[in-house]
Order: C-alpha cells, then sequence, then structure tokens
C-alpha cells in the first residue's frame, strides 16, 4: 500500500510536469532551488527521511507518511555510493519550481525531480 501511495504521488508530479511545459528561470532563481534540491538529495543519501518530511507541503504530508519514505531506502542503496549531480535545470509553472537533477551514483544514475511551491516547500517527489 506504501509503494502505491508513493508511485501515484510520483505520477501525478510526472504528468503535471509533461502536461504542463514550463519556463525557463533568471540564473539566481535556477541556482537557489538547485542548491535546495541538492539538500533534498544529500537528505535521501543520508536517509534523513524526518527531515525531508518536514520540508513537505501539506498534501505531500498526508499522501506520503514520514514511515513510508524508509521504502526508499533500497532504491537509493542499490544505487550505489554518490559522486556528483551531473546536471541540473529549472522550470517555472504555475508558481512552482520545477527542478530535475541527474545524480552520478558509483552502480546506477538517478534522477530526481523535485518541485517546490511558492513558499519553497516541497510539493512534489520523483526519483527514477
Amino acid at each position: 500500500m506504501k509503494r502505491v501511495v508513493f508511485t501515484l504521488l510520483s505520477a501525478i508530479a510526472l504528468l503535471a510536469l509533461v502536461a504542463c511545459g514550463g519556463s525557463k528561470v533568471d540564473d539566481a532563481t535556477a541556482e537557489k532551488y538547485i542548491a535546495k534540491a541538492e539538500e533534498i538529495v544529500s537528505l535521501l543519501n543520508d536517509g534523513n527521511y524526518a527531515e525531508i518530511h518536514a520540508r513537505l507541503n501539506e498534501e505531500m504530508k498526508a499522501g506520503l507518511p514520514e514511515q513510508d519514505m524508509e521504502e526508499l531506502t533500497p532504491l537509493i542503496e542499490q544505487s550505489g555510493n554518490f559522486e556528483a549531480i551531473d546536471k541540473a535545470s529549472v522550470e517555472e509553472k504555475d508558481g512552482h519550481y520545477i527542478v530535475v537533477l541527474v545524480g552520478a551514483y558509483s552502480e546506477e544514475d538517478r534522477v530526481f525531480t523535485i518541485t517546490f511551491n511558492e513558499d519553497d516547500e516541497v510539493a512534489g517527489l520523483y526519483i527514477k
């Protein structure tokens, strides 16, 4: 059930991204949101789900309880050791900032799509 909820939230975030092409942002805004997204990736790598959960907006908190986030541990672990963020981009759509990061790991790269709302809360989190 937990995996279904996370998958559903991820699918909704992905569909929103695909259906709504966003606009590019200025360099200062891009740097701000890339840094925020990198913090989330770092917290994921450390397994610090409590801190991530504290940064979620109310809808995400309701749909993704903190204990369900622990199901991400095997996904992160199978990726191997984190090496670097290879690519990063930011788009704005309807007051939301959508950050896509490509994380290089020793075994398998991951693509993180993290959406921030106007209050800089995490409004979407998708890991591929």
